[in-house]
C-alpha cells in the first residue's frame, strides 16, 4: 500500500497583491479618467489571463494530446470562465498539436531562479516569444526587492497537483486519502484557497509526479470527480523554507505588482515559509 506523506508548505504560497496605484496622480481627477484607469488594469488582467490560459492548455495537449484528456477539458472550462474566447481556445490547441494558427508566432517555456534578502528564493515561469525581452522585464521586476539571477530550484520540487470536488458534502478528508491511494496519488490534503477563487467550496488536491498528473487528472475524472484545476508547479522543500523579511515588505510588493503586470510570466513561487 501507497504511504501518503503530508507535504508542508505544498502551495505556490506567494500571495497575489492586487496592483495598486495613486489614483489621483494617475487617473486624472474626472470621473471619466478613473474608469478609464480602471478599465485598462481590468484589460490588462484579462488580456493576461487569457495569455496564461492559452500557454496552459498548449502545454497540456503538447504533453497528452486531445482525446481522452481529462485535464484538458478542465482547462478549457477554466478558461470559457475567464472569459477567453473561442478563437484563442481553438488557436491554443493547434499551437498544442503543432499546427499552424496564422500567426506564425512561436513561443517557449521558460523559468527563471533568483535570490533576494532574507535568502529568499524566487522562481518565475514564462512563456514568450522574446526571451530577451521577457528576462530584462523579470530583471527589473525582481531589482525592486533586491533580488538578483542565482540558481535556487534545488530548494524546491516540482510537482503536480489536481484541484476538485468531493462527489458530495459527506466526504471527508478520510475518504479522499482512500481514494488518492487507489489513484496513484503522492500525497492528499484539503485545499486552502487563498486567493478566493472558488468561494465556499470545499475542495481537495491530490499530488503527483509532473509526468503522472495527466494520467491522474483521468482517473479522478474517472471516478466522477468535478476537476477545478490541474497544475504543475513547484514546492519549497520543508527545510529550505524561510521568514517573511518583513523590513524588505515595500520592495517585496513592488516586485510582485510588476511580476503581475508581464503579460509573458505564467506564475512565480518562492520558499517563504506559509502563515498558518
Amino acid at each position: 500500500m501507497l504511504s501518503l506523506t503530508k507535504f508542508r508548505n505544498s502551495v505556490p504560497i506567494v500571495q497575489r497583491f492586487g496592483i495598486h496605484t495613486s489614483s489621483s496622480i494617475l487617473a486624472g481627477h474626472s470621473k471619466w479618467a478613473n474608469i478609464r484607469h480602471d478599465k485598462a488594469k481590468n484589460d490588462a488582467k484579462r488580456a493576461k489571463e487569457s495569455y496564461q490560459m492559452a500557454a496552459r492548455i498548449s502545454s497540456c495537449v503538447r504533453q497528452s494530446g486531445v482525446d481522452g484528456n481529462a485535464q484538458l477539458v478542465t482547462l478549457i472550462e477554466k478558461a470559457k470562465k475567464l472569459n477567453c474566447t473561442k478563437k484563442i481556445i481553438d488557436n491554443a490547441i493547434k499551437r498544442g498539436n503543432g499546427e499552424s494558427t496564422g500567426d506564425n508566432v512561436q513561443t517557449f517555456d521558460t523559468m527563471y531562479e533568483f535570490m533576494g534578502p532574507g535568502a529568499v528564493a524566487f522562481i518565475v515561469e514564462a512563456n514568450t516569444d522574446n526571451k530577451t525581452r521577457t528576462i530584462a522585464l523579470v530583471k527589473n521586476a525582481m531589482s525592486k526587492f533586491n533580488a538578483s539571477i542565482g540558481g535556487c530550484s534545488y530548494l524546491f520540487q516540482k510537482k503536480g497537483w489536481v484541484i476538485f470536488q468531493p462527489k458530495d458534502e459527506s466526504e471527508t478528508l478520510d475518504d479522499i486519502f482512500e481514494v488518492a491511494i487507489d489513484v496513484g496519488a503522492e500525497d492528499v490534503e484539503e485545499f486552502r484557497d487563498s486567493e478566493n477563487e472558488y468561494p465556499g467550496e470545499t475542495l481537495y488536491r491530490v499530488f503527483a509526479e509532473p509526468g503522472e498528473t495527466g494520467p491522474l487528472s483521468n482517473k479522478l475524472a474517472e471516478r466522477g470527480y468535478k476537476l477545478k484545476d490541474v497544475i504543475t508547479g513547484y514546492i519549497p522543500d520543508p527545510e529550505s523554507t524561510v521568514d517573511f523579511p518583513e523590513e524588505h515588505a515595500k520592495g517585496f510588493q513592488k516586485a510582485i505588482n510588476l511580476l503581475d503586470e508581464i503579460q509573458e510570466v505564467t506564475n512565480y513561487y518562492t520558499n517563504i515559509k506559509e502563515e498558518d
